[in-house]
């Protein structure tokens, strides 16, 4: 198709977009997905090839979820500068309106390896009317197909997702808006800004200890009736959707999730503050999948990032922080049901502040687990170390010694192995150090692998995406005993709770055992 029609479409002393050259690529092919707030919302899907990118405009968005066929209608080529383009055309050009990248990354052809086959197999499929591709994306994984329609309208092409291990059901790409500058419509007049622009700072956010309920205002309605505005902390979120149900079956909301993090936000925010945090997003409530997402490089600008390369592939990540009770509702509205920081801090990413000992069940009683967390306990005395526990607001209990970040991952693994040994030798018929579910299908499951730096766990007082809303509960030992249940502990319960008891997790971040003279202790 070339780019003389897209040249043509544009006077580029008045829009800011760049002007159409063929540019021969090298490397991996691109493609990105920009959302595009004109007259009528769209997304723009381009892909890379034969120097330009090939451009698709998708009226809903593109989609995860195999069940939903996108109509995708054949636009011009693109030159490959446009892949970073985001801005405003201005009013009265081709295209007026707000232009953000929703989604970025590199892709391949289904059909081979070979990356020089691949562009030349793109091209033919392309001419066909049958692309097969594999998006590498931030948002977008997995393997798509875009397939022109016979007997519709010119250009008519249908984008839709395969059946892969990065499919999601009931997938909606307005639900996954992290990074986007939310405009309303534009209009023949002027077009009303919402929030902010996008200017990225990455300097670390104050560490204010927020109070129960940091929310300072009322919701406000924005123009759009599904988004209020929310003060918290002298800082404006925007939220969605908080009439969703994220527990049908218990009459639950995102709101109502939201308001519970916020009234315990003071509790809560010393175990999220300066650690990189592991998203575990379900923005459709518990009842469709949700999925991990550990690289967010499009945030407000309030909200702190760290880049660091990832341990499994060395690749860059950019983290996000939660520094306060502002990103911690961002983070919410995300569909944050489940709060996964690291057990280390950014001032000190090798030295984690507490080892954790994971007691993971087989087809076990919760009683069998209350029994080998009282053993747990009873090594880790003769140890010298203090030990807290909680429940994992799912089937098992946590168990955290705090390190005081004065050991390296490696040292605080090794006690944690020792420790489960000792565990294993005195119930041998109750307890596993067996990785494979399989082998340990009736044993508690010793997991003392959750100590590398990288590796999460769910925070103390987070909700976990269960039925019934149960929270990851810090106990008193004199709570782990038999008729204990995990199920005891939810959203609706915990404020009043944390009003009765307080927090009786606060010295997993105080002083740090000594683990050579606790190992000691246990020879």
């Amino acid at each position: 198709m070339g780019l003389k029609v897209y040249n043509e479409k544009r006077n580029f002393n008045q829009t800011p977009e760049p002007e159409g050259q063929e540019k021969a690529h090298s490397g991996k092919l691109h493609f990105v997905v920009q959302r595009h707030l004109s007259s009528k919302l769209h997304y723009d899907f381009r892909l890379e090839m034969d120097g330009v990118l090939k451009s698709w405009a998708v009226p809903k968005g593109p989609s995860l979820d195999p069940a939903d066929k996108r109509l995708a209608m054949r636009v011009e080529d693109h030159p490959l500068a446009y892949r970073t383009f985001a801005g405003d055309i201005p009013e009265g050009n081709y295209g007026a309106g707000h232009v953000d990248i929703w989604d970025e990354g590199t892709y391949y052809a289904a059909g081979t390896d070979n990356q020089e086959e691949g562009e030349a197999l793109l091209l033919q499929e392309l001419e066909e009317g049958h692309l097969k591709f594999v998006l590498e994306g931030r948002k977008l994984q997995g393997e798509f197909t875009l397939i022109k329609m016979k007997g519709r309208q010119d250009g008519a092409w249908l984008l839709f997702k395969k059946i892969d291990e990065a499919a999601v059901e009931g997938y909606n790409s307005e639900d996954h808006l992290e990074g986007i500058t939310l405009l309303a419509p534009t209009k023949p007049a002027n077009k009303t800004e919402i929030v902010g622009s996008k200017a990225k700072s990455r300097k670390p956010a104050g560490k204010s200890q927020p109070s129960a309920g940091a929310a300072e205002m009322p919701h406000k309605m924005s123009s759009d009736t599904n988004k209020t505005e929310r003060k918290i902390e002298g800082q404006v979120v925007l939220l969605s959707s908080l009439d969703k149900f994220y527990w049908p079956d218990e009459g639950i909301t995102k709101g109502d999730l939201i308001d519970y993090y916020q009234s315990i936000a003071d509790v809560l925010m010393p175990y999220l503050q300066d650690r990189p945090q592991s998203l575990f997003r379900f923005p459709n409530g518990i009842t469709k999948p949700g999925f991990i997402q550990k690289d967010v490089p499009h945030t407000p600008e309030w909200v702190r990032t760290i880049k660091l390369k990832a341990e499994s592939t060395g690749v860059e990540v950019e983290y996000l922080v939660c520094d306060n009770a502002a990103t911690l509702a961002y983070m919410n509205n995300l569909g944050c049901i489940q709060l996964n920081p690291w057990n280390s801090r950014t001032a000190s990413l090798e030295k984690p502040d507490y080892l954790v000992i994971d007691l993971d069940p087989g087809q076990n009683t919760y009683d069998e687990v209350v029994e080998v967390a009282l053993v747990t306990k009873e090594i880790l005395d003769k140890a010298g170390a203090r030990a807290f526990a909680k429940t994992s607001g799912a089937t098992g209990m946590h168990i955290f010694v705090p390190l005081g970040a004065l050991y390296g991952f490696d040292q605080a693994r090794q006690f944690a192995h020792v420790v489960a040994q000792e565990v294993h030798k005195k119930l041998p018929k109750l307890t596993s150090l067996e990785r494979s579910p399989k082998e340990r299908r009736d044993k508690v499951y010793l997991d003392f692998l959750q100590n590398s730096i990288g590796q999460t766990i769910a925070s103390a007082y987070t909700v976990r995406p269960m039925p019934g809303a149960t929270v990851s509960t810090p106990l008193v030992w004199e709570e782990v005993k038999p008729g204990l249940s995990p199920s005891d502990f939810t959203i609706k319960n915990i404020p009043a709770r944390l009003r009765q008891i307080g927090d009786v997790f606060h010295g997993v971040l105080g002083k740090g055992v000594d683990l050579v003279q606790c190992l000691k202790n246990l020879q």
